[in-house]
């Protein structure tokens, strides 16, 4: 065979061996990268799952700090303390603190009549229709009303020793006289006890107003708190997770009674 034949004949195979090495090449790269992807989603796979669980170590912590922080709520009721809610520090970093709102010192869009509401909200009679179908579980769920002055919460009486001056404002019989000298009164560690007491204390328009609505207001005034609510939060730190608990209680001379109890 001549030589110039025997390298045409050569170069047919040279050329398949390459191809051949390139397919491999590419098929070798495309594992690589395949199996980097694989790789990487099993390490975040892998750290998703540590966080999770760490989260949910740090949300067990946080929920028994919180309980922790009940516990201690209903020791200090016990010692005319509650009013002390200072964060505590459980140890190893955990911590809770609380804080107590009266819900008697709003007004109850539940339960309230129109001619409250329309003076607290401007919309009474849409909040009256709407109450009809259900009754609202949260004032989240009415975003348009003023957390400071209503709430879901409490039997539907307003303390007046607690009350804000709108609040008070809103209630029948009470003129701008009465809810000064309410306020006043508060101020200065001698609260009224009574509706007969504030009457007395008016001049004698304010007390003709009040007398006027005295049976109205009756119903509604209360010059204490007759439920409670008490949320108690826990966590590691100042991080999230956090865990709150909420409580609504009776106050007790002996204990405080828990009627309703939340937790996230």
């Amino acid at each position: 065979m001549t030589p110039f034949r025997a390298r045409v004949l050569a170069e047919p195979a040279l050329q398949g061996t390459g191809n051949e090495r390139g397919f491999a090449l590419l098929t070798v790269l495309w594992l690589i990268t395949a199996l980097s992807a694989v790789v990487g989603v099993a390490l975040a796979t892998t750290r998703l799952g540590q966080r999770t669980t760490l989260n949910r170590i740090g949300l067990t912590r946080g929920r028994w700090a919180a309980e922790a922080c009940l516990a201690i709520v209903q020791a200090r009721w016990t010692q005319h303390r509650l009013g002390d809610t200072a964060t505590i520090d459980l140890g190893r970093g955990v911590r809770c603190a609380w804080r107590i709102e009266d819900p008697t010192a709003r007004v109850n869009v539940n339960t309230a009549e129109r001619e409250v509401l329309e003076r607290v909200t401007q919309n009474g009679a849409s909040i009256v229709a709407r109450r009809r179908v259900r009754l609202l579980a949260d004032l989240s769920e009415a975003p348009e009303l003023d957390p400071a002055l209503v709430t879901v919460d409490g039997p539907g009486t307003v303390n007046l020793s607690a009350a804000s001056r709108q609040v008070l404002l809103a209630l029948p019989g009470l003129s701008a006289e009465a809810a000064d000298r309410l306020i006043a009164r508060r101020e200065i560690g001698r609260p009224v006890g009574s509706l007969d007491e504030l009457a007395g204390l008016l001049s004698p328009g304010a007390r003709e107003v009040l007398l006027a609505r005295y049976a109205d207001l009756a119903r509604l005034a209360t010059f204490t708190a007759p439920q409670l609510k008490i949320t108690a939060q826990g966590g590691i730190g100042s991080e999230p997770p956090r865990a709150m608990i909420t409580i609504l209680v009776v106050p007790l001379p002996e204990r405080l009674a828990v009627i309703r109890r939340q937790m996230w």
